[in-house]
């Protein structure tokens, strides 16, 4: 395998979600008086996390060959720069020195991070491959990566207890469970081909569009709703102007998206509206992180 094809596998700027997601709720934790900060466990649970998405970015391009050979001819393996078993292999390395870490985190952490990973392996591997059909495919993105990292995050510096890191978690899961197909839209062809039945091809580009779309707005809707019932202890006044912020931003992002969605399919990641949910997500992150700490 060529130096050159590690970054193709793991994709770098996909793990900056996990990794400030994971730190976001660790200062959650410590904002909402649940612990005293320790930058040992964040920064082993910030690695940790980045490694873990690593890890499923390399599976799913191992058993994606044949579809990324259509989808994304650019990608390693197609290319010839990696092996299936190399990419396997990297995975599993990237894996392991997750768990690992994760483990010199805390116990709470480190059970998050591998049912993360269980969840992201069936996600692409026989014979489960969830990917095939599109209820399961988004309920095992989401899981792991819209519920799973607040709940994390917070469980580096505290026993994930109280209702806070699992109301957020419930926002962030409702984005991804929508969010999370827009990645289908460029890969129409070589799942139609091998029999990935995702929401695009299911509806159509521009019926799916109209499906994502409110999952870009309504889910930042509740921070305040949540903080009212006391499931989120954050002032009321940051809360709702975390809220107002994302969904302005969210409208704009689902405008990008419903104004073209054929151009999300011809374009994939580089489509603007594809950049605009994933600044969507790291802002919920951050916000969350300013509205507690302040």
């Amino acid at each position: 395998m060529r130096a050159a094809a590690v970054p193709g596998l793991t994709r770098p700027f996909t793990l900056l979600a996990p990794l400030v997601g994971v730190a976001s709720g660790a200062l959650v934790a410590y904002g909402a008086g649940a612990s005293p900060w320790r930058w040992g466990p964040v920064l082993l649970a910030t690695g940790s996390a980045a490694l873990a998405t690593a890890a499923s970015n390399a599976w799913n391009q191992a058993y994606d060959v044949e579809l990324d050979r259509i989808n994304k001819p650019s990608r390693p393996i197609p290319r010839g720069d990696a092996s299936v078993g190399e990419a396997l292999w990297l995975g599993h390395a990237c894996a392991v020195l997750a768990l690992v870490l994760g483990a010199m985190a805390s116990t709470w952490f480190v059970a998050c991070v591998g049912l993360g990973l269980v969840g992201t392996w069936f996600y692409s591997a026989p014979p489960l491959r969830t990917k095939r059909k599109p209820f399961r495919a988004l309920i095992t993105i989401a899981v792991p990566r819209g519920l799973g990292v607040p709940v994390a995050g917070w469980s580096v510096l505290a026993v994930p207890d109280v209702s806070d890191p699992w109301a957020l978690g419930f926002v962030t899961f409702l984005f991804v469970l929508g969010a999370a197909a827009t990645k289908d839209f460029a890969d129409m062809d070589g799942d139609e081909r091998y029999g990935c039945r995702t929401l695009p091809l299911i509806l159509g580009a521009r019926r799916a569009a109209r499906v994502v779309a409110p999952f870009l707005v309504v889910p930042f809707l509740l921070y305040v709703p949540l903080q009212q019932l006391g499931l989120l202890h954050a002032p009321l006044l940051h809360l709702a102007v975390l809220s107002g912020v994302l969904v302005i931003a969210g409208a704009a992002t689902a405008r990008l998206l419903l104004n073209d969605p054929q151009q999300l399919a011809e374009r994939g990641e580089n489509h603007p509206a594809w950049i605009g949910m994933y600044l969507l997500m790291l802002g919920a992150h951050v916000g969350v992180a300013i509205a507690y700490v302040l």
